[in-house]
């Protein structure tokens, strides 16, 4: 009898309530720097050791933006390790605050060492953050968008596109090649066109569909529009040397290098990299494939 007294007693005790860390701000700290909740808990070095995986994971996905790994298959699988990350330290911080019935050692508990790392990690976000902001603003952190349909079917309104800004450093434009570069009249805007002829190259355009050196060009990937439009139908010239001679693949509503007044042929300096994967599209199906050449389709 003395005992059935004792133990309901004993377990609706307050003072024998688990005095643990805190769940919530266990994960609060861990939403606002991964391996901050591991340091609330007691636990810097796992905690630094899962920091320092979140930044290689943001490398690894930077990279894939920026042309050094520009194809999908990178961008998707950094993309998924960085998610997947996050996740992992977010569950394992709580789960492990969970299991813990006393609170860490008392210098961890001083908001000076929370507020000391979480500037820390900030100042090292910060970084590859400055970089990436002077990286696009220069052209070579190539995670554009279609901004307009000039460049449908093969490019549709609104979806984002990876393109390889290392491509023309080493090597020479090429027929078919879809291509960011900097508009040869407006020095602060780049446009994505396809490249249909090089120079010394011969082209004429003859009811949406262009004509080099003679032949008519294989074009699956062509809305040629209305065979009687404004620039649907455009005599020969010669590409000039040190130019490149680009297309819409939506004829009716591109402005490109039929127009020698807005537009005209582009510098092959101005190239700025070559157009490689689909990254994300309404349609998932679009997302990942390859653009880069006709050869593709």
């Amino acid at each position: 009898m003395a005992f059935a007294d004792y133990a309901p007693a004993e377990a609706n005790n307050p003072a024998r309530e688990r005095r643990g860390p805190s769940l919530w701000i266990t994960a609060l700290l861990t939403v606002l720097t991964p391996g901050l909740g591991h340091l609330y808990l007691g636990q810097p070095r796992r905690g630094i050791t899962l920091f320092i995986l979140v930044i290689i994971a943001d490398t690894l996905l930077m990279f894939a933006m920026m042309g050094v790994l520009a194809r999908f298959w990178m961008f998707a699988v950094s993309g998924a390790l960085l998610v997947g990350l996050w996740l992992y330290i977010m569950i394992d911080a709580i789960s492990r605050a969970h299991r813990m019935r006393d609170f860490p050692h008392q210098r961890y508990k001083q908001w000076t060492t929370y507020a000391g790392a979480f500037a820390l990690a900030c100042l090292i976000f910060a970084g590859p953050c400055i970089y990436a902001v002077q990286a696009k603003s220069s052209g070579r952190l190539l995670w554009l968008n279609a901004a307009s349909p000039s460049m449908e079917p093969t490019l549709r309104m609104d979806e984002y596109f990876l393109a390889d800004a290392t491509y023309y450093r080493s090597r020479h434009p090429s027929r078919g090649e879809v291509a960011v570069y900097v508009h040869p009249k407006q020095e602060q805007v780049h446009y994505i066109k396809r490249i249909v002829a090089i120079e010394g190259d011969r082209i004429a355009i003859k009811g949406g569909r262009a004509i080099v050196n003679g032949m008519m060009v294989e074009e699956p990937y062509v809305d040629a529009g209305d065979a009687q439009a404004r620039f649907a139908n455009e005599p020969e010239i010669r590409v000039p040397l040190g130019y490149v001679y680009v297309l819409g693949d939506n004829r009716a509503y591109s402005v490109d290098s039929r127009d020698r007044i807005a537009h005209g042929p582009v510098p092959i300096g101005n190239l700025i990299g070559r157009v490689t994967d689909i990254a994300i599209s309404r349609h998932l199906a679009r997302m990942g494939r390859w653009i880069g050449t006709p050869s593709y389709y």
